[in-house]
């Protein structure tokens, strides 16, 4: 019969159709075990704290145990005995659930315990920790299949900073500002300044104008709730981050969805019933969402994000890829496609926990047809590394539309330190399936695909390597210290080639940096061998030359009489810091300028910066010749899975000796010296913590007078000493046990805390002359004369005036 005939045709083609996807599937993974399939969604419990209503520091959980003093992301505030808290399990069965409490340095192990739990609700017995000091608090959930989940917090008291009243302070202030509420105190609390830039949203302070802090014409609207994060009790002063998704009125689009960090630092004065507002830092970032209208006929519009926004150009000019909100495109315009190519964010955006920021994407490299090798640095919110930090190196393949890992670095650090550090040196050869990490000094090649590590340099100061800006290349030196090695090597780690520089008998020779894929270096005679004004030993150079890729040196720098400490590279100019030498010391002078001319190469695609009535200041990619095309097919990349993916592990060394700041809730920055740790908290009004997590420095956490107390016979040897000649860093060395700070370059008020914790600080008014801090008033400091033996007082800018003959050298 016909319908028989007709059945028996159509199980013919239903067969021809499975053989064939059978047949793709197996060419398509021939010669591999890889399979594609999505990311996964998360799968591990959360936990958060309550306090006088709030839902506050919403955590993630950790796949492993964690280094403790690097895990300092929030702070959680205590009051009394007890600390109350919520599970949020998922899809998971609680086991067991328990709790250790640490010393801030993690050294000491307080107490341990189980959690109370009643229901969700849990609650942690203090009783007998003493949190006078911060501690941390580690939760430890068992969710079976021998499966634990870590979560980390600091513990604080705050009995007496008026947590709850600076929490609803701060609740009233977003709150009124996002309804433009007038004469609700918004306006009295900022303080605008004129020098501002009031044309743009995507990053609003405490002195920017009323309008841009409430959110101008934009009518916004948050969407799934904010999440509350305590980062710092000090003093009487708290420090707290939202961070929310919110929907703003549009201009191509009826509305548009941003991500935004919203950071206050409050005051509240209990007596008063007043609270201040001492700081307030607005980020928000453009979601891209190209199921709207994203392109026009000038290119790519990404509306509110960095006006640096991270992109590369393919090859041949036809594909791009780019960051958006913390999530990887690659808009291909012949193709006329767009990929979205990395994400941990959820397609419905519905799971909080894939919501955070705690992580970036680094791009590493785009060939001619638009493939990306990059890199995404810290917390892994969920697929095969959930609850991990580290880095994990992509290919994204364009003409397969896959993702594939390559490589995962595994480390027990905060997702800040993975940012910082690991994401700063990471680069991954495609061809050569090689990785190379520089971690603690030690710079690491990893064979991918035997899983083997080898250190190609170990033991390096900062000082003793460079990498080049796009991080295809490093340059170290070879055997010796700072100031005595002879040999750089100068390695190419998409080639693997490798070539050397060496100096002259007597000479030493000190790697600088690069321009493009030139190679800056200079020399120095070892007997010029002398002291700085804070009594280091150095040997400046005498010569800086640049060197080709084809070894070639092209120019040479050298001045009779004058000497380079070091330099700075900042696009296209390089900053010499000359010193004199007076004796056997070398004193600052003022600094010399080496400029490349060379044009920077143009793209037809590159970053451009407009702006609107609604939206303000905009970022697009602008097309040379621009684009047709409005409606791109819109593509999300599968992931391959491999069955046994690569994990890295390398040594991580103590952080001992350097120095932390953290700012507007963030890890800001890891610095070898304090002054350079200090200048760059000043920016972010933020804090300087050691590796103990002990505090260096706080903006604005100081009295209003103070001197230092407990110190009078250090500060009679640091008089006598100094009268002496003796250098300033050997004397405060001496009386604390070998621990001095280097706060060279500081203003005179950025040391009014550390004269408040009672640290006397020594200045330098030339190479033999000093004076000693010992206290201050509102904004002038008190200090020792060292010559004459006289106490005398002097405003701030005074104390600046005088040490500049030395540079600003200040020792504490």
């Amino acid at each position: 019969m016909d319908w028989k005939r007709k059945l028996k045709d159509a199980g013919i083609l239903v067969l021809i159709f499975m053989i064939a996807v059978i047949g793709f599937s197996l060419y398509t993974n021939k010669g591999n075990d890889n399979v594609t399939a999505d990311m996964g969604s998360a799968t591990f419990p959360q936990i958060s704290f309550t306090y006088n209503g709030f839902v506050i520091n919403n955590l993630s959980g950790y796949a492993k145990e964690m280094n403790i003093p690097a895990m300092r992301d929030t702070v959680t505030p205590v009051t009394g005995q007890r600390l109350d808290g919520t599970i949020e399990a998922y899809d998971n069965k609680i086991d067991d659930a328990r709790y250790i409490i640490y010393s801030l340095d993690g050294r000491e192990k307080l107490k341990e315990g189980k959690l109370d739990r009643q229901g969700d609700g849990f609650a942690v017995d203090l009783e007998g920790v003493g949190i006078a000091e911060e501690r941390v608090l580690e939760l430890i959930l068992s969710t079976g299949k021998d499966r634990s989940v870590r979560f980390y917090t600091r513990i604080a008291d705050a009995a007496n900073v008026s947590m709850a009243e600076s929490l609803d302070y701060i609740r009233n202030f977003h709150e009124k500002a996002m309804g433009k509420v007038e004469g609700a105190g918004v306006g009295v609390a900022i303080e605008p300044d004129e020098t501002m830039d009031n044309t743009d949203f995507r990053h609003v302070t405490i002195n920017s104008n009323y309008d841009h802090v409430s959110w101008g014409a934009l009518e916004p609207m948050v969407e799934k709730g904010e999440r509350w994060n305590i980062k710092e009790i000090s003093g009487d002063s708290v420090s707290v981050q939202l961070e929310y998704r919110v929907r703003c009125k549009g201009e191509e689009n009826e509305s548009d969805v941003y991500q935004v960090k919203e950071f206050f630092r409050v005051n509240h004065i209990a007596g008063a019933q007043k609270t201040y507002l001492l700081d307030y830092d607005r980020t928000m970032e453009q979601i891209f969402d190209p199921s709207k209208h994203v392109l026009n006929e000038r290119g790519i519009v990404l509306g509110i994000v960095p006006q640096n926004v991270p992109c590369m150009v393919s090859g041949d000019g036809t594909a791009v890829s780019f960051v958006a909100a913390n999530e990887l495109w690659n808009y291909n315009r012949d193709a006329d496609e767009i990929s979205q190519v990395f994400s941990f964010a959820d397609v419905e955006n519905s799971d909080v926990r894939n919501m955070g920021s705690d992580y970036s994407i680094k791009l590493l490299k785009i060939d001619k047809k638009g493939n990306t090798i990059f890199a995404v640095c810290g917390y892994m919110s969920r697929g095969v590394h959930e609850g991990e930090v580290g880095v994990a190196v992509y290919y994204y393949d364009a003409g397969k539309n896959s993702v594939e890992e390559k490589v995962f670095v595994s480390s027990s650090r905060s997702y800040g330190n993975a940012v910082l550090e690991l994401g700063r040196m990471v680069y991954y050869s495609l061809d050569r399936n090689m990785l190379y990490v520089m971690l603690d000094g030690t710079l690491y090649e990893y064979d991918v695909k035997w899983g083997i590590s080898e250190p190609l340099a170990e033991e390096l100061e900062n000082t003793q390597y460079v990498i080049s800006g796009d991080g295809s290349m490093a340059a170290w030196q070879d055997g010796g210290e700072l100031n005595a090695a002879s040999r750089i090597v100068i390695l190419d780690f998409e080639s693997g080639d490798e070539r050397t520089v060496e100096c002259g008998e007597g000479e030493c020779i000190r790697p600088l940096g690069f321009v493009k894929k030139d190679f800056v270096y200079g020399i120095a005679r070892t007997e010029d061998t002398g002291r700085t004004v804070s009594g280091e030993t150095t040997v400046p150079m005498y010569k800086i030359e640049i060197l080709n890729s084809k070894n070639q040196v092209v120019k040479t720098y050298q001045v009779d009489g004058l000497y380079v400490l070091d330099a700075v590279f900042d696009d296209n100019m390089i900053t010499l810091n000359r010193a004199v030498k007076e004796g056997d010391s070398y004193t600052g002078t003022a600094p010399d300028y080496i400029t490349n001319n060379e044009e920077k190469e143009k793209s037809n695609i590159y970053t451009e910066v407009y702006v609107t009535d609604l939206k303000e200041t905009q970022v697009r990619l602008a097309f040379e010749d621009g684009i047709r095309d409005k409606s791109p097919k819109i593509l999300r990349p599968k992931q391959i899975a491999a069955n046994s993916p690569k994990t890295a592990s390398f040594d991580e060394s103590s952080d001992s000796g350097r120095f932390f700041v953290y700012g507007y809730g963030e890890l800001r920055g890891i610095f070898d010296k304090a002054g350079e740790a200090i200048r760059s908290a000043n920016e972010y009004r933020g804090v300087v913590v050691d590796a103990n997590q002990t505090c260096i420095w706080a903006r604005g956490s100081k009295r209003q007078q103070h001197m230092v107390v407990g110190k009078e016979e250090a500060i009679r040897s640091m008089e006598d000493r100094l009268k002496k000649k003796d250098a300033p860093i050997d004397i405060v060395k001496e009386l604390n046990d070998g621990r001095y700070l280097d706060l060279s370059g500081c203003s005179a008020g950025d040391l009014l805390y550390l004269l408040d914790q009672n640290i006397p600080v020594i200045g330098m008014l030339d190479a033999q002359n000093a004076v000693i801090l010992i206290g201050y008033y509102e904004n002038s400091v008190t200090y020792i004369n060292v010559e004459s033996g006289e106490q005398l007082v002097a405003p701030v800018e005074m104390i600046d005036q005088m040490t500049s003959g030395s540079g600003n050298i200040y020792i504490g």
